[in-house]
């Protein structure tokens, strides 16, 4: 069950949608939101300072690591104060961390403790960067030892989630979390899987169905005939089909993964719903 959820906050219309859809589960399961604003180190490191400093023709350091701190601090109270804000007039318990580091080292740091850590799709540069997932979400799902949702621009609370089932264990794995959200929020939960051979599909349909039968959740099962998992995932998925899909971050195709990116970040650069990706076993 999950109990601590940590959230990246960057200020971003993604961070926006990830900080309510957190506090929103949060409510509804009964559990801790973890605020994470990071200041990037990076800003204020010497070799970037002096750079921006000769570039505005004046002497590095001698006002301008100061005025960036500042800058950044203010920042990151906004973004503490509306999340502090947001939290109260949701009653739900929230604590604020504030890391001074690199970006994702920062938020790993402090999600280790998380049940579940949620991320935007996209950070503060998604308006030049329209098609790729965030740097740092991308990091993330390689890193996090806790399971990561990643949130587009617009969501809401999940009504009709989907768990795309492969057998792998981290499948077996996001069947279970699966269950469980769709158990405490009193929700169906539909199980895909897509594969070639109908037959092997089948039997990973009944597989899938025997280990779900203890949790006592409504659950309707769907076979996809078809080779491009993630292009068949992503046709069961909107916000008028199944808004919120579980998946583990790799699963069989480990070759094909290292040179092509995996399912999980295939989805959680295109979906428009919640990928919910557990990224260990």
């Amino acid at each position: 069950m999950v109990k601590h959820i940590a959230v990246g906050l960057d200020g971003s219309a993604n961070a926006a949608t990830a900080q309510r859809l957190s506090i929103g589960l949060a409510g509804r399961m009964g559990g801790v939101v973890h605020g994470v604003h990071v200041i990037d180190a990076t800003f204020l490191e010497g070799a970037f300072i002096t750079d921006i400093s000769g570039s505005m023709g004046f002497e590095p350091f001698l006002n301008l690591q100061s005025q960036m701190r500042a800058t950044l601090d203010d920042v990151a109270e906004a973004i503490r104060a509306d999340f502090t804000e947001r939290c109260a007039s949701a009653g739900v318990e929230g604590h604020f961390h504030l890391e001074r580091a690199g970006v994702a080292h920062g938020v790993l740091t402090a999600s280790k403790m998380a049940d579940l850590l949620v991320v935007g799709q996209r950070g503060v540069n998604a308006r030049f960067h329209e098609e790729a997932l965030g740097a740092t979400a991308e990091t993330l799902l390689r890193r996090s030892v806790v399971p990561v949702l990643v949130a587009p621009s617009k969501a809401e609370l999940p009504a009709r989630p989907l768990a795309a089932y492969d057998s792998s264990p981290k499948a077996v794995r996001a069947l279970q979390q699966a269950a469980e959200l769709a158990r405490a929020l009193a929700l169906g939960l539909t199980v895909a899987v897509v594969d070639l051979q109908e037959e092997r599909g089948r039997a990973r349909l009944s597989e899938a169905e025997g280990y779900l039968a203890p949790y006592e959740v409504r659950a309707e099962y769907t076979f996809v005939r078809g080779e491009a998992v993630e292009q068949e995932l992503l046709a069961l998925l909107g916000p008028d089909r199944n808004d919120l899909v579980f998946l583990g971050a790799h699963g069989h195709r480990r070759i094909v993964e290292l040179v092509l990116g995996s399912t999980s970040q295939y989805l959680a650069r295109r979906s428009p719903v919640p990928v919910w990706c557990v990224t260990r076993a």
